[in-house]
């Protein structure tokens, strides 16, 4: 007869009782189902600062920055400490102050001559997180005034920031102003350089995102571009039955043939009347 499944306990000086873990995971669906799971917000705030405390090694500014200290933050700065400080994964304090969400805390940072471009283990610079662990313009906004950078390529089968940026995003409002914002700085709607030639709308028709296929038209992208299959996104559609983003796509590739034999015939027109 098989035995019951014990749930796991943690000690108060457990790693694993100090640090969150991701939602989701098995250890936190454990830690839920935990009769000791339950705390005051007192008692998991305290936990939060000694998990930071301890992976960051005491470097006070990493910890003001990630918990939104901003009085701390201020202080630190004007005693001069070490604005680039890393960690143990190469993050900054403005990685941790855009992760927090707390925009001042970036603008003091910023001011204070951090690098906005410095990228951590594995490769994430602070834009990096703004648009994928916390998408907000204002925070996109702060970090392009004070030299950010859409940065290239590392390796060919990097998808780019913009890529990423495509494939998560609903768009929501605030998407839709990001991937504008993007463009405006320098991000390719339709990039040469793209793994498999997989462009935005690529992806937008794969996902049957028909809102997605909309603002990636506004912004330019070519109807008819070609993925190393050959295929448009049209046909990327059809084949994973997105019917919705194939309906979508259908109709703008008619759209645009008929613009195109209007403008023939138009030229055609204004042609004959100059050789009579």
């Amino acid at each position: 007869m098989s035995q019951p499944r014990r749930i796991q306990q943690w000690s108060d000086t457990s790693l694993d009782a100090n640090i969150p873990s991701l939602p989701g995971s098995p250890r936190e669906l454990v830690r839920r189902l935990s009769i000791h799971s339950i705390t005051s917000a007192e008692e998991t705030r305290t936990k939060y600062k000694r998990a930071i405390e301890f992976l960051h090694s005491d470097n006070e500014l990493l910890i003001a920055a990630e918990v939104g200290d901003e009085t701390a933050v201020r202080e630190l700065i004007q005693k001069g400490c070490a604005i680039d400080y890393k960690d143990h994964l190469g993050r900054t304090a403005l990685h941790f102050a855009v992760c927090s969400g707390n925009n001042l805390v970036v603008m003091m940072l910023l001011k204070a001559g951090i690098n906005p471009n410095i990228k951590d283990n594995v490769g994430m610079t602070p834009l990096s997180l703004c648009l994928m662990r916390r998408p907000s313009l204002r925070t996109a906004r702060l970090l392009f005034q004070h030299g950010a950078l859409l940065l290239s390529r590392m390796i060919p089968m990097d998808t780019g920031l913009f890529l990423q940026f495509v494939m998560m995003c609903k768009p929501t409002k605030e998407d839709k102003r990001i991937l504008r914002l993007l463009v405006e700085k320098g991000a390719l709607v339709d990039d040469p350089e793209a793994p498999g030639q997989r462009q935005a709308l690529h992806f937008a028709a794969m996902s049957n995102n028909c809102d997605l296929i909309a603002i990636l038209m506004e912004l330019g992208a070519d109807l008819y571009a070609l993925n190393h299959r050959n295929e448009t996104p049209k046909q990327v559609a059809a084949i994973f039955k997105c019917r919705d983003a194939f309906a979508l796509l259908e109709a703008l590739e008619n759209n645009t043939e008929s613009r195109v034999s209007e403008t023939a015939e138009n030229e055609s027109e204004t042609e004959s009347e100059n050789l009579t």
